[in-house]
Formats: structure tokens, C-alpha cells, sequence
């Protein structure tokens, strides 16, 4: 497959194409050349393609063969276009500049405007990502770059704001090594609010070996990339000397990419962060078997608990409202228990019928009742050697509670119309939203069967009490669903993260899980917004409807966001000032503008 952005030679008796990668690109009869030309008694090298003043010329470099284009015999330099036809040695090529290849012109079509060519690449370039958010673009976009602006390089250098590291993220030509650009023009346009543009005259008094010098650059041109008020890169272009130098105008222009580059970069830190983020969870808590996404200090504390737990054979029951994970957390119990290797089998005592419930847990005979054609194993023979978790212990009726009091007692079941018991091995775990206490008290659950299977208890909390779990979870899950349902992959607005840490989920994990698989499926962009969550307002405890309420989240965001748009007002849009005034750290502060989508240019007078 072809490399994006760079312009191509396509054979015309074969349709294969080759990208010209490079300043200078060779072709001829020896293997050492960029394109081997097939044909015998070629010269080792016929010619050669040269990148320079933002288009490519064609040279031959041998008398004995000539170079057509368009089918003129050319006997100098001649400067190729868009589509022109190319004889080399014996071989035809079409020459097509990059991504706007698949164009074709019109029969008797108006020609391209001057100049156009370059901006409909740059646009064909972009377009990708706008398209596919992953797309790593910046290769195809400083070879744009250099024809929009017939510089000879250019290069994307990305910065750490923390640590004031560089790495240079694509270059043009791609085989440039990094002394070919000036460190020092970078240093410059760090400290220049605008793009920095430097000629010849302006290095004249400087050390004679310097990059500039040694290259014999003429013009260079570069601009800062900035994320909110941190430089986060660098735009770089320079001309070697005897062609035109940069012009103000040119310095308009390399302003307005600075700042679309910038944006393009921080959309790639951001999502190199998320994957990062994303990976590492996955890693620390899915990599355990666990499958339960956290951060928050309750949460640990409940898995820390949990662990323990996990490595002992005692009853557990798990505690929690309907939808915080409770059968998560009995996995992992099981997956880290010397029982792991063995079965695990759940079953929801609430969601099977009365008459079922026994055949399902311990088995019958064939004959046992009617429709009986067969011998059935239950769960507590199928789980043997393993774990059995039984949520909602608490609809399980009252005679069977004391069949399973006697299994967690003696170790043994009896089928359905069998009168032998069957030793079994099996940890029981168990999970209920009700107070089993009351239960108890209410004379709805057996006391004794509640003693043995509260020996320990784990409480899930509910997902409103997890603080930033909910963002964590929501980023996993749309990751996880946006691949399930073969949909590119789609990210959360700053108001509609706002938004979910603001929302109750009465409803927990389960509810989460359902909103955004929802919203994944009903929204048209990359991005999923506020109306793409469709929270319902959920009544208060006296039936009324509860949209009027705002949660103590919502209230104190929107209270933060006052005081922050006041701060950032009254300093001129200066952060550092802003921080003072607010008494917080300056790194802390960007983060809460961040999430509040406030930016500080728009406080700039």
C-alpha cells in the first residue's frame, strides 16, 4: 500500500505505484536507485526527481536516454504536474500528486487554478482525520505543508509542557537527519507570541557551523502549538537559499496552521492519554480477572477487603443496590481463590420460578414430575470443586432455604425424587439488595441460614459515592461497545462528562452501561454530547418529577465555573494570576477549565 501524502508514479502497463519519499529521488538500471526501471542496457542512473520551492522537476542525468513529459523530449529541468505523463527509459508513468490521486480531470475540463493543487491536498490531507480520530496524519500533512508553502523542509517537533522535552513527530524530506533544522529558531518562537520569521541576515552574526549555515537555509519560518496555555509543539519550514524568502504573508499563514496543527496535536495527546489511561486499567483490574474499572479510594478499599476475603473458603454475601456489580465482584472472588481453576455458575434466585428453582440448583431424576424425560444435574453438582453465587438470596422461598442451610452444613444435596445424598464441594456465595436483617425480623428469611451465610460481608457502594469511576467506566465501555457494534470509536464532550458526573445513576453500573451503549448507537458524530445520553429525570421520593433538582455535583460545578470565568475576567485571561486569585495550583486550575470548556484567550483583552 502507498504512502499517504507523498506524490506517486504510477506504471502504466502494470498499475503499481511507488511514493516519492525524499528531496531527491533516483531512477534508472541500477538496484541502487529509488525506482529500477526494467529494460536492458539502461544507464545505472537516468535521472532523477528533485523536491524543491514546494513542487518536484524532473532531470535526466544521462545523454543517451531523454525523459519525456507529456511527450516532449525534455533536456533540462522541467517542473511535473498533477497527472502529467512521464516517459522513463522504456517505462510510462501517470504522475499523481498524493492524496488527491483518485481526481480526475474532465475531457475538455477547465484546468486547475494556480496554486490550488497544494490547498486541495492540505484539505485531502485533514479530511482523514476529521473522519477516523485515530488517524496519525502528520506525515501526510508536512509534505502538504512544504507544496502549500514551497518550503524545502518542514517539520512537527511535539514538546512536553512538564519537562520541556522534544521529539520530532514527521519531517520532511523523511530521510533528513535532525541537523538539517535549527534548534535555536525553535527557541526563538518559543518565547514570540506569533510565528517567528527569520532570514538569512538575522543568523549572519552567529557561529558560521551553525545548522542554518551548514544547510545553506535562506528563510525560516516557525510557530508555537499551544493546548489552552502550555506549548505543546512546534511548526517548522524553512527555504535553502537562491529561491524567494518567506514573506509576511507567508508568516500569516504559518499562524493560522500553528494553531490548526496545535489542535490536531492535542486531540492526539488526548487520545494517547485515554488509551494510556484505558490500557493501564485493563492491565491493573481486567488482567486479575476482577473486570471492575476503579480510582476511587472506596472502591480499593472494597477490592483490598475483597482479596483477603477471596483466599479463604468462607461464605460471603454481598451487599449492594441493584446494578453496583455484584456478580463482578463474585467473579473475582472466585478468580482469585485456590478455587479458580474450577467451575463458577450464578443463578438469580428472583428471576426463576418457584416449582424451578429446586430442579435448578440441586437436579432431579428422570420421572421425579411431570415432564421430568430426563435425569437433570444441578448447579450444586455441576459446580463441584467450584464456586456457586447466588444473587438475590433473598426471594429464595422459605423451604428451600432450608434445604440449602443443610447443604452449607453437611456438604451434600439430595436430587429431586432421589432419596441418596451426593457429597458435594462448593463455596457458596450470595449477594441481595434487601436488609437481610430485617428480613429476618420479619420472619421472611431464616435466621440460622443468614448467620451462615453472613459470615463475611463485602458492601458494594453505589456508583454515585465512586466520584471519578463514573468517567472511568463510561471511557471502557465505549470503547468496549463501539468495537462490539463495529462502530468507529467515539468520545465524551466536556459538557456531557460534566454531565454524567452530575447524574444520580440510581440505577449504578447497570444504567451507566445502558446509557452509553445508547448513546453510541443514536449519535451521528465522533463526539457524544449532553442530548446524546438521554438521562431521565428520575421522581423525587414523593413522586414528583425530579428535573428541576440539581445533585450537589451539578450545583458545585456550575458554582466552580462562575468563580473561574470571574477569576480568568479579572486577570486578563492570565492563569497563572487567575490561580493566585483563586488560591489553587495553576496545573490544577487548567484542569477544572478544561472540564468546563473555558478557554483562556477568551478572557485575553
Amino acid at each position: 500500500m502507498t504512502s499517504p501524502g507523498y506524490p506517486l508514479l504510477r506504471n502504466e502497463s502494470d498499475g503499481s505505484e511507488i511514493a516519492l519519499k525524499g528531496r531527491i529521488f533516483t531512477f534508472g538500471g541500477s538496484q541502487d536507485c529509488a525506482l529500477k526501471l526494467a529494460g536492458k542496457g539502461l544507464p545505472g542512473i537516468i535521472g532523477h526527481f528533485l523536491f524543491r520551492d514546494g513542487g518536484y522537476t524532473v532531470q535526466g542525468l544521462s545523454p543517451d536516454h531523454r525523459i519525456k513529459v507529456n511527450g516532449k523530449d525534455t533536456t533540462g529541468p522541467v517542473e511535473v504536474r498533477h497527472q502529467d505523463r512521464l516517459v522513463l527509459g522504456n517505462t510510462s508513468f501517470g504522475f499523481l500528486t498524493g492524496p488527491g490521486e483518485a481526481r480526475k480531470t474532465e475531457p475538455g475540463g477547465p484546468e486547475e487554478a494556480e496554486g490550488s493543487q497544494p490547498l486541495s491536498d492540505f484539505i485531502d490531507a485533514v479530511v482523514p482525520l476529521l473522519r477516523d480520530r485515530d488517524s496519525d496524519v502528520f506525515h501526510s500533512l508536512v509534505l502538504c505543508v512544504s507544496r502549500l508553502l514551497k518550503c524545502d523542509a518542514a517539520r512537527v517537533v511535539e514538546e512536553d509542557p512538564e519537562t520541556g522535552a522534544r521529539a520530532t513527530i514527521a519531517r520532511y524530506p523523511a530521510h533528513s537527519g535532525l541537523e538539517r533544522f535549527s534548534d535555536r529558531a525553535i527557541d526563538w518562537s518559543k518565547a514570540a507570541p506569533h510565528a517567528v520569521l527569520l532570514q538569512d541576515t538575522d543568523w549572519e552574526e552567529q557561529n558560521s557551523l551553525s545548522s542554518l549555515h551548514k544547510n545553506a537555509v535562506a528563510s525560516v519560518l516557525c510557530v508555537a502549538m499551544r493546548e489552552a496555555d502550555s506549548i505543546i509543539g512546534y511548526l517548522y519550514m524553512d527555504r535553502i537559499g537562491g529561491i524567494t524568502p518567506f514573506t509576511e504573508k507567508d508568516r500569516a499563514l504559518c499562524d493560522s496552521l500553528g494553531r490548526l496543527f496545535g489542535e490536531i496535536l492535542a486531540k492526539r495527546r488526548a487520545l494517547a492519554r485515554q488509551k494510556e489511561a484505558i490500557a493501564r486499567l485493563q492491565s491493573d483490574n481486567l488482567g486479575t480477572g476482577s473486570g471492575i474499572i476503579h480510582s476511587s479510594p472506596v472502591m480499593a478499599k472494597v477490592l483490598d477487603l475483597a482479596m483477603r476475603v477471596a483466599l479463604t473458603d468462607a461464605t460471603v454475601i454481598i451487599r449492594g443496590e441493584t446494578g453496583t456489580g455484584k456478580e463482578v465482584l463474585a467473579r473475582f472472588l472466585h478468580a482469585n481463590s485456590a478455587r479458580a481453576g474450577r467451575p463458577f455458575f450464578a443463578l438469580n434466585c428472583g428471576a426463576i420460578p418457584e416449582n424451578l428453582i429446586e430442579s435448578e440448583l440441586f437436579g432431579h431424576e428422570k420421572g421425579a414430575f411431570t415432564g421430568a424425560d430426563q435425569r437433570k444435574i444441578g448447579l450444586f453438582e455441576s459446580a463441584d470443586g467450584g464456586t456457586l453465587f447466588l444473587d438475590e438470596i433473598g426471594d429464595l422461598p422459605l423451604n428451600l432455604q432450608v434445604k440449602l442451610l443443610r447443604v452449607i452444613q453437611e456438604s451434600e444435596i439430595t436430587r429431586v425424587g432421589s432419596p441418596k445424598p451426593i457429597k458435594v464441594n462448593v463455596r457458596i456465595l450470595s449477594a441481595t439488595h434487601r436488609n437481610l436483617a430485617a428480613e429476618v425480623k420479619e420472619g421472611r428469611f431464616r435466621q440460622d441460614l443468614f448467620f451462615r451465610l453472613s459470615v463475611l460481608e463485602l458492601e458494594l457502594p453505589p456508583l454515585r459515592d465512586r466520584d471519578q469511576d463514573v468517567l472511568l467506566l463510561a471511557d471502557f465501555l465505549l470503547k468496549k461497545y463501539a468495537l462490539q457494534f463495529g462502530l468507529p470509536a467515539k468520545t465524551l464532550s466536556v459538557s456531557a462528562r460534566n454531565r454524567l458526573l452530575g447524574y444520580g445513576f440510581p440505577g449504578n453500573v447497570r444504567e451507566l452501561e445502558n446509557v452509553v451503549q445508547k448513546a453510541i448507537l443514536l449519535s451521528d458524530s465522533r463526539q457524544i454530547n449532553v442530548e446524546d445520553l438521554q438521562l431521565e429525570p428520575h421522581p423525587d421520593a414523593a413522586g414528583r418529577p425530579a428535573a428541576s433538582l440539581k445533585s450537589l455535583k451539578e450545583t458545585r460545578f456550575e458554582a466552580e465555573k462562575q468563580a473561574i470565568a470571574a477569576a480568568l475576567a479579572k486577570a486578563a485571561g492570565n492563569v497563572s494570576l487567575a490561580a493566585k486569585m483563586l488560591d489553587v495550583d495553576r496545573k490544577w486550575l487548567m484542569k477544572l477549565m478544561e472540564e468546563a470548556g473555558l478557554r483562556a484567550d477568551d478572557y485575553r483583552k
